[in-house]
């Protein structure tokens, strides 16, 4: 026999109550009769239900809190390739790669002891689009990609660590599926590379948006990662001063940095949750004279986290310069006349073996004939550090 509590029997006769009040059970007895089973039931069904259980409330997110790749991921592959939309193939691109040296035959090697120049290359292709190439990425297929000023995504194929010769081009699209159309749209200069998905940072109409090229590649449109500051302190930035520095951080949240503001420090920034790219407050060690042009993050072979960092200056006299700096480190590489020096905007860094890392630089040519898009590699001995 169920033992009902008093209170359950209680109710039980409240719904008896309610029934015999309707018109319904004024007529006749038989139906009132019947009710009262209804409402009894009721009651007693009610008794023997379970507690309700209250549902936590999700709080919203802290308008402090910091951007994630893995809370964002899923819906940036959803809005960068949705449900239905074809995989396309880039168009494959020869590049040549004709090896250069760092030196003169009689300049003194200036690289520090730890460091050996791996390898240096002029890329060229007879496809009219290579060029501008302003960030680069390591790929987990042992090729590289970068970005191009002009709204393109460039592979360099690559086999035991030396370009091949091979390359891939597709053109970056709009959320509405559509080539991104000129300067101001285009003007792609950060690359982080995480899962397929390419996170990009554009100056001019400053912004990072997401291209999920694991499952759409060429088709891969432009999803919204975060809006990025016009100005400091309500002086606006110029077109040309945006983020040129984009990192993945290995904990997933996303580092920007501005090339300069007013022609002094780099100020650095992070994105938030809520999809708003914000300034900290805080400076990047800019050599003086150099600006920020980019960074990249890895982890050595105990997980621990490796930051790399490329520099640059440039005058009419001196010509380019760059100074690369990584965490963990005081040694610098300084990259200056007579050294082979051009436009380095593009920096990425690799960890080849337990006391090894490889550090990538790409030059930007500005498809100008008076600049080169120039390939180097650096192998950093880590025991010394």
């Amino acid at each position: 026999m169920l033992d009902f509590p008093a209170n359950c029997l209680a109710n039980a006769a409240i719904q008896w109550e309610k029934q015999a009040n309707t018109g319904a059970l004024r007529t006749g007895l038989r139906m009132k009769k019947l009710a009262f089973a209804v409402a009894l039931l009721m009651g007693l069904a009610s008794c023997a239900a379970p507690d309700p259980v209250d549902v936590p409330v999700r709080e919203p997110a802290s308008e402090t809190a910091l951007w994630s790749f893995d809370t964002a991921v899923q819906s940036l592959r959803g809005h960068s390739c949705p449900a239905g939309t074809p995989a396309v193939e880039p168009t494959a691109i020869a590049i040549a790669a004709v090896p250069i040296n760092l030196n003169d035959a009689d300049a003194t090697p200036p690289l520090p002891d730890s460091v050996v120049f791996a390898g240096g290359w002029r890329l060229t292709s007879g496809n009219v689009n290579f060029g501008g190439l302003s960030g680069i990425e390591t790929l987990p297929d042992g090729n590289l990609l970068t970005v191009s000023d002009f709204g393109a995504f460039v592979w360099i194929g690559l086999s035991d660590g030396y370009p091949d010769g091979t390359g891939n081009l597709a053109y970056m699209l709009g959320a509405d599926g559509t080539q991104l159309s000129g300067k101001s749209a285009g003007d792609a200069e950060g690359l982080a590379f995480r899962d397929g998905l390419a996170l990009v940072s554009f100056e001019r109409d400053h912004r990072i948006e997401a291209f999920d090229l694991a499952n759409c590649g060429a088709n891969a449109r432009a999803a919204p990662v975060a809006g990025l500051p016009f100005d400091v302190a309500g002086k606006p930035i110029d077109d040309n001063h945006g983020a040129e520095a984009l990192s993945l951080q290995p904990a997933g949240t996303i580092e920007f940095g501005l090339e300069s503001f007013g022609g002094g420090a780099s100020p650095l920034g992070a994105v938030l949750a809520t999809g708003k790219g914000v300034l900290t407050g805080d400076m990047a060690p800019n050599p003086k004279g150099y600006s920020l042009v980019g960074f990249d993050e890895t982890t050595d072979a105990t997980g621990e986290p490796v930051s790399v960092t490329l520099y640059r200056s440039y005058d009419p006299i001196r010509g380019n310069r760059n100074i690369i700096t990584w965490t963990r480190s005081d040694i610098e590489i300084k990259l200056k006349r007579p050294m082979t020096v051009d436009n380095f905007e593009g920096i990425a860094a690799e960890i080849l073996d337990a006391d090894t890392m490889r550090i990538w630089l790409i030059s930007d040519n500005n498809f100008s004939d008076r600049q080169q898009t120039l390939l180097f590699a650096f192998d950093i001995d880590t025991r010394t550090e």
